[in-house]
């Protein structure tokens, strides 16, 4: 096992150390990866806000990825390759991978000749015809004919050369393509220079080859070396692992003999294998985002992480953003937990046909599990939503699904396996990737990269901590021994309105991770739920106290803690946009949550919002604080819906803001006011902020001034209006339905 982090506790090493235990006694082979996503400290463009590409966007991942190599991949190499492409984007996405070789012996010896920005580079036209020359020599390649590429705009200045290029068995071999491409003599030239035109683009030259033109027995792999930004960059083509790494070092020896560095190492990576572990960093809209090496266990998952931090860190790169009005949140790029096996074939959803059901029942019976990690936008029309907020039949033809999954036998049938929880694990649009629950790596035959025996956890942000962040992923993984050892078996429940009424407020979300850790401690796994605290505060930070004065308190201060609690925002409908349609985003609501951590004060008091009345529903205290013994009395929490900002488009357009909120505690005896404060979304002044908060210190400030201790109103008489609390919301004042008050 991997020595874990330098950030895991003793008592946390313990619980790993159970974890593994029990998957080693169900003798379940479990991986573990993620995608944590990262953004500059002071983020600024559209490339670190909704866009995928930018300008400086590819020189941060080429700086991350030089620095990972230094620092946690010695001998690494650094190829840059197509990534993802999306429908009206002309081009994929780049992507650079860092691999290293699994049995220690260097990929890449030098890594200073890769480039590590996106300056313009020296190298010439005679530099690429150079290192194509030593090459073929190094390779031995027979009677090599690099011909010269052209663009079409530019078609008599060659940028580069092509050298057809393959290893099927034995010694490299080579091609000669001046046949396919000579053009027809004419007086007085009877031998015309050959030039290869390029496919009109911006993409590398070797995705540009005109291989249509080739006879029927030409070799179509081929390696190119062009110019591009000033900097030599080679294009590798698509070989299988020795060929590769025979390549690889063919080329580092070709580069070293001529003295040339900066250049970039582009091209087709080999086919996936446990051989050449990889590190993925790939351009995604706002974020960079990172894909680890999948790991055998959490210790080494923990080492991973705290590596990729601290080279993140030294790159000028952060896990968390900062609001302008203060609030700290995370990149807004997810960071998925991704579980599977070794190799596909011995996936662990495959070798126990109970898990992935197991995991279904156990992930809709804790809302916790998707609400506590994830993002600012959630709900069913996020890019997570949970099994019972994508359809209406969801939940009734998943428990016929995992029954059938259940009994299905051996060997399974794989296919008829990911068809089972294809069309129910989606969101609302169909789409199977965007589940809280993503089986679209599973076994999907419609994807190149869909039959990994991979299931991915979508409800998960990046954390500012590596060490939360791991400790989250050890939560998870825990939870998937324990399941392994004893399938979940609950039919599900029907959460109905009390699923975002309930679940959106932190006290009833820390209950249900409490709940979690107690049944994982019943399985043999001592996980602390105390682990997830500093999740939980990122998550639902505080935003004030209220002092109350009560008789027979059983506490000495008894206070009323306003959190920030959580709010799915609702997907609106087609809207005309240049000539087209879309559909926006109400992101003009928000929720907070008030918890009185001693019941006895609701005797003698309650809380009015901007004139209603909060209605407070018991949970058990002990989960809040541990320090307190089950015996104390129970709490209560309750929550506030409320308009924060007024945009247009958005539900409900005759709603006015309601804030600032003005929450104010009446004594029941004499109806007055005894203690009071205001809560500002904005800054109290509802002035422009110049920009965003420049570090942690100033983003506190700008935290701190939103709340403000009211003096105001104290002594003043309230009348309190009766209102109805409907079946979805009887935890949730929503100020939307009710009338304003007179403030």
């Amino acid at each position: 096992m991997t020595a874990p982090g330098p950030n895991a506790s003793t008592p946390l090493r313990a619980c790993a150390a159970a974890v593994e235990s029990s998957l080693a006694r169900t003798g379940m082979l479990l991986t573990m990866g993620g995608e944590p996503t990262f953004v500059p400290v002071h983020p600024s463009g559209a490339e670190w806000q909704t866009a995928a590409l930018g300008p400086t966007k590819l020189a941060y991942a080429r700086k991350l990825a030089r620095e990972l190599v230094r620092t946690a991949a010695p001998g690494a190499v650094i190829l840059e390759t197509s990534g993802k492409h999306y429908p009206g984007e002309p081009l994929p996405r780049w992507t650079l991978l860092v691999q290293a070789r699994a049995d220690g012996q260097p990929a890449w010896r030098d890594i200073t000749r890769l480039r590590a920005d996106t300056e313009p580079g020296t190298h010439t036209v005679a530099d690429a015809a150079r290192f194509l020359a030593a090459l073929a020599a190094a390779l031995s390649l027979k009677s090599p004919r690099p011909l010269p590429l052209v663009e079409p705009e530019t078609p008599a200045a060659p940028i580069g050369f092509v050298l057809p290029l393959d290893q099927p068995e034995g010694p490299w071999i080579t091609d000669d393509w001046s046949a396919a491409f000579a053009p027809p003599p004419e007086p007085p030239d009877p031998k015309p220079e050959i030039l290869i035109p390029l496919f009109p683009g911006d993409s590398p030259a070797g995705l540009r080859l005109p291989l249509g033109s080739l006879g029927e027995k030409n070799l179509r792999r081929a390696l190119t070396a062009e110019i591009k930004h000033g900097s030599l960059t080679i294009f590798v083509p698509p070989l299988l692992l020795s060929s590769y790494l025979a390549l690889l070092v063919a080329i580092e020896g070709a580069l070293a003999k001529l003295n040339l560095r900066d250049v970039v190492l582009a091209g087709y990576a080999p086919p996936p294998d446990p051989k050449l572990p990889t590190i993925g960093l790939a351009s995604d809209p706002g974020v960079l985002e990172i894909n680890l090496t999948p790991c055998a266990d959490w210790a080494e998952y923990d080492a991973q992480l705290a590596k990729l931090y601290a080279a993140a860190a030294a790159c000028g790169l952060c896990a968390r953003k900062l609001q302008f009005n203060g609030r700290e949140v995370g990149t807004g790029g997810g960071a998925h937990l991704v579980f599977g096996g070794p190799v596909g074939l011995l996936s662990p959803f495959f070798a126990f046909p109970a898990l992935l059901p197991s995991v279904i029942r156990y992930w809709q019976h804790h809302p916790a599990l998707s609400y506590a990690f994830t993002g600012a936008y959630l709900g069913p029309s996020s890019q997570a939503p949970r099994i019972d907020e994508s359809t209406f039949e969801a939940l009734y033809e998943l428990e016929i699904a995992c029954a059938g999954a259940e009994n299905l036998g051996h060997p399974q049938n794989l296919a008829l396996f990911d068809l089972l929880f294809r069309d129910l694990l989606m969101d609302r649009s169909g789409n199977t990737h965007r589940a809280e629950i993503s089986v679209d790596k599973l076994w999907n035959p419609f994807a190149p990269n869909g039959r990994l025996g991979l299931v991915e956890f979508r409800a998960f942000e990046t954390h500012p901590s590596a060490a939360v962040q791991s400790a989250v992923a050890l939560f998870v993984r825990a939870i998937l021994a324990r399941l392994a050892a004893d399938p979940f078996k609950t039919p599900f429940i029907r959460w109905h309105g009390e699923l975002h009424d309930r679940f959106f407020l932190p006290a009833f979300v820390w209950q249900d991770l409490v709940a979690i850790c107690a049944d994982l401690r019943a399985h043999g796994i001592p996980f602390d739920p105390e682990w997830l605290r500093p999740a939980w505060e990122f998550r639902f930070p505080k935003l004030g106290e209220i002092p109350l004065s009560t008789l027979n308190s059983q506490l000495s201060t008894p206070t009323l803690v306003v959190r920030q609690a959580l709010e799915a925002w609702p997907l609106l409908g087609e809207s005309p946009n240049a000539g087209t349609v879309a559909r926006t985003v109400d992101s003009s609501l928000d929720r907070l949550e008030a918890c009185a951590t001693d019941t006895a004060v609701l005797e003698k008091g309650l809380l009015l919002v901007n004139g209603l009345p909060c209605e407070f529903r018991p949970l058990d205290l002990s989960t809040l604080n541990p320090q307190l013994s089950t015996a104390a009395p129970d709490g209560a929490a309750c929550g506030i819906r409320y308009r924060a900002f007024y945009l247009t488009p958005s539900l409900q357009p005759h709603v006015p803001v309601h804030a600032p909120l003005l929450l104010e505690w009446v004594d029941r005896e004499t109806l007055t006011v005894i203690a009071a404060a205001k809560w500002h979304v904005w800054n109290p002044a509802n002035t422009t902020y110049p920009a965003a908060p420049a570090d942690d210190t100033a983003a506190a400030a700008r935290r701190a001034e939103r709340w403000q201790p009211w003096t105001a109103t104290l002594g003043q008489s309230r009348f309190i209006p009766k209102i109805d609390f409907p079946p979805e919301g009887r935890h949730t004042l929503d100020l939307r339905r009710y009338p304003a008050q007179t403030r």
